[in-house]
C-alpha cells in the first residue's frame, strides 16, 4: 500500500512538474518577445514563485493539513519545476524567520556562490571542450 501511495506522489510530481515547466517556458518566452534586452521573464518567474511558494506553504499547513503527504505534487512538482528558486526562497525564509540567521546565511552564501561558481565552471569546461 506505501509503495503505491509513493508511485502515486510520483506521478502526480511529474504531472504537476510537466505544467510548471510549460508554464515558465510560455511566460519567460512571452516576457522575451515583449522585452528582448533583459530576462524580465526568469525574473518575473523567480518572483512569482516565490512569492507562490510562501503563501502556499502557510496556506497548505493551515488549511490542508490532511494532505501534507501531497505537499510535494505543488512544491516540488509544479513550482520546482516552475522554479527552482521558490523551493530556494522557501528554505532561506524559514531559517531567516526562525532566527536561525546563521543557516540563513550560509544557504544564501553557498547557493549563490556555489551555484554561479559552477555555472562558471560548466561554461569554462564546455569552451575548453568545444571551442569556437
Amino acid at each position: 500500500v506505501r509503495r503505491v501511495i509513493f508511485m502515486k506522489i510520483i506521478m502526480l510530481i511529474s504531472l504537476a512538474g510537466f505544467a510548471g515547466t510549460l508554464a515558465r517556458y510560455s511566460m519567460v518566452k512571452g516576457m522575451s518577445a515583449l522585452f528582448p534586452n533583459f530576462p524580465w521573464g526568469t525574473l518575473l518567474v523567480n518572483v512569482i514563485g516565490a512569492f507562490l511558494v510562501g503563501f502556499c506553504f502557510i496556506m497548505c499547513k493551515s488549511k490542508f493539513s490532511a494532505y501534507e503527504a501531497y505537499f510535494p505534487v505543488l512544491f516540488f512538482g509544479f513550482l520546482g519545476a516552475f522554479t527552482t528558486f521558490s523551493i530556494f526562497a522557501l528554505e532561506s525564509s524559514r531559517f531567516l524567520l526562525d532566527a536561525q540567521y546563521s543557516k540563513f546565511s550560509l544557504n544564501v552564501l553557498l547557493q549563490n556562490t556555489l551555484g554561479i561558481g559552477a555555472a562558471i565552471g560548466g561554461f569554462l569546461l564546455a569552451k575548453t571542450i568545444f571551442p569556437t
